[in-house]
Formats: structure tokens, sequence, C-alpha cells
């Protein structure tokens, strides 16, 4: 279900029985605790935020699972700006990796879709035919760098056959105005006995690559 159509659902003239049915627990969460009617609940404010322009949707597949490997640098707005970007231009939900283990802000961030930094959990979420978002470390002192990648949150998307996006994210902490550029899926021609470190390598390059066409100096400005 996409978010347009629970937000279609919501019982907008009668808002004191719908809180009151989320009150009694009347309300439909999925394995990983993502909450779809709060997400459509909050996403007028998050609009109100982040004015966001996506392009490059078309790599991403309209079902089945993919992992969105993304640019960050101080990591408050860009996993908020990609979930309601890809939200926008493709009515998928984007599962983002990091939610910390801690009560209650874990639990509460699972409710918009964020996700445990483990192997095992992107494994089912891919399994399941899930948008996966795999942020790259901070780089907090270049903007337009794309940090480092993680080897071992690649052997999921590896066993799962799922495809690797390159997802640069443009903008500013601060502004409203952000730029997601989504790339094609990174292809190995020729795997070589270390396929992660490869993946690893070209994927971050991709994003490398992104970040370079897309920047324009009045970004960082």
């Amino acid at each position: 279900m996409t978010v347009a159509e629970i937000v279609r659902g919501l019982p907008g003239g009668d808002t004191v029985a719908h809180l009151g049915r989320r009150t009694r627990g009347e309300f439909l969460v999925d394995e990983w605790g993502l909450d779809p009617e709060m997400v459509a609940m909050a996403d007028p404010a998050l609009s109100l935020r982040w004015s966001i322009e996506v392009t490059g949707a078309e790599h991403l597949a309209a079902v089945g699972g993919a992992v969105l490997v993304f640019n960050r640098r101080f990591g408050i707005s860009e996993p908020w700006v990609l979930a309601r970007g890809i939200r926008q231009a493709s009515g998928r939900f984007v599962r983002t990796v990091g939610v910390p283990d801690i009560s209650p802000v874990g639990p509460l961030l699972r409710r918009f879709g964020g996700v445990l930094d483990q192997t095992e959990e992107i494994a089912g979420l891919l399994r399941a035919g899930q948008l996966v978002g795999l942020p790259l470390a901070h780089a907090r002192r270049v903007r337009d760098q794309a940090g480092a990648l993680d080897v071992d949150r690649l052997e999921a998307a590896i066993a799962a056959e799922a495809p690797v996006v390159p997802v640069a994210l443009i903008g500013r902490e601060a502004g409203r105005r952000w730029r997601i550029v989504v790339g094609e899926p990174v292809r190995l021609v020729k795997p070589g006995p270390l396929p992660a470190v490869e993946l690893a390598e070209a994927t971050h390059a991709a994003v490398q690559d992104l970040l370079d066409d897309s920047v324009s100096p009045s970004w960082w400005l």
C-alpha cells in the first residue's frame, strides 16, 4: 500500500475518533516496526520542512528488494529526505539503516521506517522485497565527498541478489531545498574473489560520480 492510498483512507473529518482508535492500538505495524498510517499523518509536516526534487527514479523497480546507498554529511536530514523523496517518486517506503537499539528513540524511529544496522535485519528486509537505505560514513568536512561504505552490509545484498543502487543527496542541513539523484544499479562485469569488496568500491565510486556530476557551487554556499 502506498502513502497516497493510506492518506485517502484516513478519517479526515473525525480526528477525535481517529486518535481514539490509535490510542486503543487499532492500527497496523509490520514486523520491523513500520507504521504506514503514522508516516502518512506526518507527511504534510515533512513537506513543510523539506522541498525535494527527485531524478532517476526510473532506476528503481516497482517491486522487489534493493539497497539504496546514499551519502550523508551530519546525517540528520538525509534519512528523512531520502525516505520522503523516494515515497514521492515511487510510492515505496525506504527502510533506512542506523536506528539506535535504545528505547524510546529506536522504537519511535522504527515507526517511520528505520531499522537496525545489522546484516541479518537487512537480509530479512531484502527477502521481503523492501527498499533498504544504506548510508555511507559521515563526510563532515567536505560536503560533496562520499564517505566510506561498510563492506559487511553488502553481503546481504549479494546473498539476496538484490540490486545495489547509488543515490546522491544534495542539500544543506538547515536548508529546505534538496535534490535526490538516483543512479543506475551497480553491476560488476567481472567479479573477482572478493565480490563484497569490489561491489563496495564500485558503489562508492558511483555515488561520488553522481555527486561530481550534480553538485554546483551554489548548493554549498
